[in-house]
């Protein structure tokens, strides 16, 4: 029978924190991770006869930062609009605020552009870390055989407190995948503990296809928390991969 593999990139990479608290989250993927022989494994352990037809691995494509459109720092005194528009920005975030309030003209303005200053590197370095992960992801697909990544949505990235924050639209990304490639597939294997995936595998049963959903083990012996029970009661089996064999394929 012919799989294809629908990893949710973001619970993907959360379990495998959650699960190894040695894995240090800024490497954003286990760098010597076996990942064509852990899905065609995964594959093997779903379907006796299983072929693995492709593991499609869904990621953001963007960073929607906030506040958006910062003016330049070097040119923002020099145009009024571009220095109204800052006052605007920096009212956004309470404390940025209660510091411009307690100051007066020139330190005022000075404190406004350093603030500026504070915003636009924290983006950079956002950027600088998000073009890594792009980088990380080519990589495994250059170097592992039949696994493709899928880019689509965004994740939010508020500056004011320099933290990422919520996917968007990578999930829908993935349901729909699931519907239009259907017909490449016979069973299709979820590695996601997110229940917004019911309304997809509903259809794709309805097609005459087999869906089953992956969970994790903790080296204790129990489900990983925030597995998706909803989604586990919807498809057809679940299978649990035990916390010794994903880390002998992460090399962790």
């Amino acid at each position: 029978m012919k799989a294809c593999v629908f990893v949710d990139g973001e619970n993907f990479r959360h379990a495998i924190v959650n699960l190894f608290p040695q894995f240090k989250q800024e490497q954003y993927l286990p760098k010597y991770a076996k990942w064509a022989e852990f899905f065609d494994w995964l594959v093997s352990q779903v379907l006796e006869d299983g072929q693995r037809i492709r593991t499609y691995w869904y990621v953001i494509k963007m960073l929607d930062f906030f506040p958006y459109n910062l003016p330049n720092p070097k040119t923002v005194t020099t145009y009024p609009k571009e220095f109204e528009k800052l006052k605007i920005i920096l009212s956004k975030h309470e404390t940025y605020q209660k510091e411009l309030d307690d100051l007066k003209e020139p330190h005022k303005t000075s404190r406004m552009v350093a603030m500026l200053e504070e915003l636009c590197e924290r983006r950079n370095e956002m950027e600088k870390r998000f073009n890594g992960w792009t980088t990380i992801q080519d990589g495994i697909s250059s170097k592992h055989k039949g696994i493709e990544f899928r880019r689509a949505g965004a994740m939010t990235c508020n500056l004011f407190v320099n933290k990422l924050g919520t996917e968007k639209a990578v999930d829908v990304k993935l349901a729909s995948d699931m519907i239009t490639l259907k017909d490449i597939y016979d069973v299709a294997i979820i590695v996601s503990g997110d229940q917004d995936y019911v309304p997809s595998v509903e259809v794709v049963k309805d097609a005459g296809k087999q869906v089953v959903n992956v969970a994790f083990i903790t080296r204790g012996g129990d489900l990983l928390p925030g597995g998706a029970r909803r989604l586990n009661q919807i498809t057809d089996w679940h299978y649990n991969i035990r916390f010794d064999v994903f880390q002998s394929y992460l090399n962790l």
